[in-house]
């Protein structure tokens, strides 16, 4: 009955991270083929026959220039979610989700990973985005864009976002959306932000690194939550199974937030070398904070 228990605390924890990301099929081919590929699919070892989609983002409308790895964005295009799209002055492409309808706007000139890992998740580098209201819309299912500033996220709304260096800028035109600083000494914002109304965010963001390092902080932070839920006979007001899994499910979505603002950071890296490795390192607190561990200790 203890390990029914467990196991429910830990699907719960697991919902905190909201459209968590298919697992990779791997390394694409080419830019052309990987980058603007077609979507495939992968099986579920634990259940014979079923098959689970990896998301991609269609390309709905181009207009103007713009390309994905040097490829040019093309109507029918899949964009894998793995490499940048880059817009030119004047351009504009809409995106739909292969597999859950939203639809997204990138407007140039811009730089954003859209449908990151086959996610609800974009990363805005540069550029302005804008999103559709009334398509896609599940229970508990939210969309997530992440600046280097801070990130936004909602579950139904249409919104306009840009992102400068001037700054995070957000427009609700319908619904509402929360938006979350990135340095966490700054006061309280005030969420939502509701239909009609605008905020903003300013000053210089952290550089790739340092944004590495909290994004590494919050996912150590994360698993350790992980690892306490399954800890038995503490003493004290936050020793019940359901106080332990509600911290854990809170260290997530502050992992999840921290770690999409270091990979949206690194859109404006211009040295290939670093942008390898401080993705290499982002992915693996990504692997971290979304880990879920026995109860011997060793992680599932």
């Amino acid at each position: 009955m203890r390990g029914l228990w467990l196991a429910g605390a830990l699907g719960l924890a697991g919902l905190s991270a909201c459209s968590k990301p298919a697992p990779s099929l791997g390394p694409a081919p080419s830019a052309s083929a990987g980058a603007l590929g077609s979507a495939s699919a992968e099986p579920v070892a634990s259940v014979p026959h079923l098959v689970v989609p990896k998301g991609a983002c269609r390309a709905l409308l181009v207009t103007g220039k713009a390309s994905v790895e040097g490829a040019p964005i093309v109507i029918g295009a899949l964009l894998d979610g793995e490499h940048w799209a880059v817009l030119e002055a004047g351009s504009s492409v809409a995106l739909r989700h292969t597999v859950t309808s939203r639809e997204f706007k990138l407007i140039g000139p811009a730089k954003v990973l859209p449908c990151r890992g086959g996610a609800e998740q974009l990363l805005l580098s540069a550029g302005q985005l804008s999103t559709s209201a009334n398509l896609g819309v599940r229970p508990g299912a939210e969309v997530l864009i992440a600046t280097p500033l801070g990130i936004v996220h909602y579950g139904d709304a249409a919104l306009d976002v840009e992102f400068s260096a001037k700054g995070l800028r957000i427009r609700v035109k319908q619904g509402e959306a929360w938006v979350e600083p990135e340095k966490a000494g700054k006061p309280p914002f005030k969420n939502p932000v509701g239909s009609g109304a605008e905020a903003r965010l300013s000053g210089r963001p952290l550089s790739a690194e340092e944004l590495l390092n909290a994004c590494q902080t919050a996912a150590e932070h994360a698993r350790d939550a992980a690892q306490l839920v399954l800890t038995a006979g503490q003493t004290g007001a936050q020793s019940s199974l359901g106080a332990r899994a509600a911290d854990h499910m809170r260290a997530r979505a502050e992992a999840r937030s921290a770690c999409a603002m270091a990979a949206a950071a690194l859109g404006s890296l211009e040295d290939p070398a670093e942008s390898q490795r401080l993705s290499a390192a982002v992915a693996h607190a990504d692997d971290l904070w979304r880990s879920v561990p026995s109860a011997s200790g060793r992680k599932n």
